[in-house]
């Protein structure tokens, strides 16, 4: 049975920013939870465009 531990997103990000990775799987997710993060901050942005054009 594997212990699990429950973090914030905010706690894993700063995780991230602190560790070296030491495996191709860990770059792996690390690489994908920024696209992610990339994503979430463009459609914020898309959004703020599309309700400024709507208005």
């Amino acid at each position: 049975m594997k212990n699990y531990e429950m973090i914030t997103l905010n706690d894993y990000i700063e995780n991230l920013e602190n560790a070296k990775c030491t495996t191709v799987a860990q770059k792996d997710i690390e690489e994908k939870v920024e696209k992610y993060l990339l994503n979430v901050q463009r459609a914020k942005t898309n959004a703020k465009v599309i309700e400024a054009l709507l208005a």
